[in-house]
């Protein structure tokens, strides 16, 4: 059993609600009511799915984080059994419309409005409304209580109900489809329907009581028709004439089957199928209904990709959230100049939809990459889908990116599911550790790069998807295709784009420049980045050879600031790891580092003026006094290739330039060779 919650404004939407989700879904969901008050149950809710009315997002959005998610936005309509007394009110007569504010008045209006129930002048009143007029007649959908003593006549339209998107949301969200066997719509349009019982004969004749009923149907956005006994259509709406594309005048009187194929030419009591009308794919659904001595048929229509779309809003909702957080080509923080090619190669890549293989050591940033040439391609507004094989056995791995057909296996879900690659359709499905791929899935796989079909387990068909794939692995696929563990033909579909990322100990100028960066965000206090480190430990993390790569410079950073305790940090308070592998791994690649006299100028008076730090103009008028002809811009270039080189440390804008460990030894070896 599914669990949502519903957090509402008020205590009689709330139970409204609820009476009508419990009425649909019966033992298949079970709901818990909130009210916005109560932020702290709200927080702790164990459930599959939230139910938010408007106005209580509206009033979350100040505070971001209180939303849970995964979650709804209800949309609300007016119930259409509780309408009577509105009909028999005489024409162009006053009324208020009462809500509990200015947007929910003016919506309740636009609603009645739209099902025809136009025929009275509405005004809306609320709480805090300066202006109203003299009317003996008040409409409110549940807020009795804020009507006006002096108003004589009250109809309470009770509290608006969810409407059928919501509803249809609500089940492709908690994936009920396959489970749920009532029909949303015909319950619907039944109780649209009854309106017409309940209209007052004294005042409406059946012709302006058969046109309001019209109006209400013709607002459905599906194609609907009612069917008589004998399979012949008695009525239908204009979205119906829309889909076949025949006026209602041609159709109506015909047999059903002369417009659309029916499973074995029969009108069940309750059926559900697919099939083509005029070369579009169709679902159709069909609902035996009863009114008082006649009973017949309800169709209802309506286009397949429409219900894709449909199944996917809720996920679109979510993936706003998702987008906003995947990662960018500027989150992938560089100094080094191999690195910045790797990251422009990989930008004109995006500008594709080939296939890329991204092939590179574990921390490396190789998820960041593939999430950044997404974000950067005409696949930005799709989903992006990431899946580690390393993480899937073998048998759930293809029934999870390709999906399952009702019945291929023991558990399998009524009506089948779908896959990543079906879900990702638009978007960019991102394979990492493609390297651990059994090689029975590599064919399969092969297959799809190549013909741009998957075919779900248990079927037959194939369905075509539209996907950009990205794979990522830390191995070498070559040496595997050696090893005939990987398919050579699936390694050249593969590594049509290839690009492979730079370990960590490959860009030294990185680690100072990066773990920077690191500890500005981890470390609680504002404190100077030179003063946190012992001069030993910088040095020792540069010329470490980082196995884990960024991570492990991130892992690190994370640790040292839940360590840290004010005093400078030493080498023994690296993880132990770091220790063991600091001997012979390790070594010092300072007397490779060659500099230019100015640079090696702006060394040395970096190095005498210490603990001081000087900035450009203060290096600029020193260098006047000492006879070096360097500007300001110059000085500028030289202060940024000796940074980028980890031998000198910006202290902030105006706090000047400060000597790194690095940067002494390395002056150090110049003095020695001269």
């Amino acid at each position: 059993m599914k669990k949502v919650a519903l957090i509402t404004i008020g205590k009689p939407t709330s139970k409204v609600i609820k009476e009508q989700l419990e009425s649909l879904f019966a033992d298949k969901m079970l709901v818990e009511t909130y009210l916005l008050s109560q932020k702290k149950e709200i927080l702790s809710a164990d459930v599959d799915l939230f139910l938010y009315t408007k106005g209580c997002i509206r009033y979350l959005l100040i505070e971001e984080e209180q939303i849970r998610k995964p979650y709804i936005e209800t949309e609300r309509v007016i119930n259409h059994k509780n309408i009577k007394e509105i009909i028999s009110i005489p024409k162009k007569t006053d009324v208020l419309l009462v809500n509990d504010s200015q947007r929910t008045a003016y919506e309740a209006i636009q609603q009645l409005e739209l099902i025809g129930l136009d025929h009275v002048s509405y005004h809306p009143f609320y709480p805090g409304c300066r202006k109203m007029i003299e009317a003996s007649i008040a409409v409110t959908p549940g807020e009795t209580h804020l009507i006006p003593a002096e108003v004589e006549k009250v109809i309470d339209l009770g509290s608006r109900i969810l409407d059928i998107s919501t509803i249809h949301e609500i089940i492709f969200s908690l994936e009920l489809e396959e489970k749920f066997e009532k029909s949303c719509l015909t319950e619907y349009l039944r109780n649209i329907v009854e309106i017409s019982k309940l209209i007052d004969e004294s005042r409406q004749d059946a012709q302006e009581s058969e046109k309001l009923l019209e109006r209400i149907v013709n607002s459905i956005e599906h194609g609907i028709a009612y069917i008589g006994e004998n399979g012949h259509i008695i009525n239908v709406n204009t979205n119906f004439e829309k889909i076949i594309n025949r006026d209602k005048s041609e159709v109506i009187g015909k047999e059903i089957s002369i417009l659309m194929e029916i499973p074995n030419n029969t009108l069940k009591d309750q059926i559900t199928w697919i099939t083509e009308v005029n070369g579009v794919e169709m679902l159709v659904d069909v609902q035996k209904i009863h009114f008082d001595y006649r009973s017949g048929h309800l169709m209802t229509i309506q286009y397949t990709d429409r219900i894709s779309k449909l199944g996917h809003r809720i996920r679109r909702n979510q993936e706003k959230k998702i987008k906003q957080q995947l990662h960018t080509f500027e989150d992938y923080l560089t100094q080094n100049l191999a690195t910045k090619q790797m990251l422009g190669k990989a930008k004109k890549f995006s500008e594709t939809d080939a296939t890329i293989l991204i092939q590179g050591e574990n921390g490396t940033g190789k998820e960041i990459l593939a999430q950044a040439i997404h974000s950067a391609s005409r696949r930005r507004k799709g989903a992006f889908v990431p899946v580690n094989i390393g993480a899937l056995t073998p048998t759930l791995l293809e029934s999870e990116l390709f999906g399952y057909e009702e019945g291929s296996f023991t558990g399998a879900l009524k009506g089948g599911k779908m896959g990543i690659f079906e879900i990702a359709s638009g978007g960019t499905v991102f394979i990492d550790e493609i390297g651990d791929a059994p090689l029975d899935f590599q064919v399969k796989l092969l297959r799809v790069l190549e013909e741009k079909k998957i075919r779900r387990v248990g079927a037959m068909e194939e369905i075509p998807v539209d996907v950009r794939v990205i794979a990522a692995t830390n191995k070498d696929l070559l040496e595997l295709v050696d090893k005939e563990v990987f398919r050579e033909d699936l390694f050249f579909r593969l590594n049509i784009l290839p690009l492979n990322t730079i370990p960590l100990r490959e860009r030294q100028e990185d680690i100072h420049y990066l773990l920077k960066i690191f500890v500005e965000q981890k470390f609680e206090e504002e404190t100077d980045f030179l003063e946190i480190f012992d001069d030993k430990v910088i040095e020792q993390l540069i010329n470490y050879q980082w196995r884990g790569n960024v991570r492990e410079l991130i892992n690190l950073v994370e640790y040292l600031s839940l360590t840290y305790d004010g005093h400078s940090i030493q080498c023994h308070e690296l993880h132990p790891h770091m220790l063991k592998d600091s001997g012979s791994a390790n070594h010092m690649k300072e007397d490779t580092i060659f500099l230019e006299k100015n640079a090696l100028w702006i060394l040395s008076t970096l190095e005498a003026s210490a603990p001081e730090s000087l900035g450009r103009t203060a290096l600029r008028d020193l260098a006047v006094k000492e006879g070096y002809s360097l500007g300001e811009g110059k000085i500028r270039r030289l202060l940024k290739e000796l940074e980028t080189k980890a031998l000198i440390i910006s202290k902030g804008s105006k706090k000047g330039y400060g000597m790194t460990p690095l940067g002494k030894t390395v002056l150090e070896c110049h003095m020695k060779r001269s």
